[in-house]
């Protein structure tokens, strides 16, 4: 790497970046999408809104 120059360095940090900036991105999409079930109160540890407490 000492005998590339510093353009090229920071063209490959730059592709680097990019790269896990579409990576989180498309992550972050595909998680919208995904319809989550609602959460199982089996115990009754999750407070509702009526509740008087």
């Amino acid at each position: 790497m000492k005998k590339l120059p510093n353009f090229v360095k920071w063209i490959i940090i730059l592709a680097a970046l990019a790269a896990m900036g579409w990576m989180m991105w498309a992550v972050n999409d595909r998680a919208s999408r995904v319809e989550m079930p609602a959460p199982d109160n089996t115990f009754g540890i999750y407070r509702t809104a009526d509740s008087n407490q």
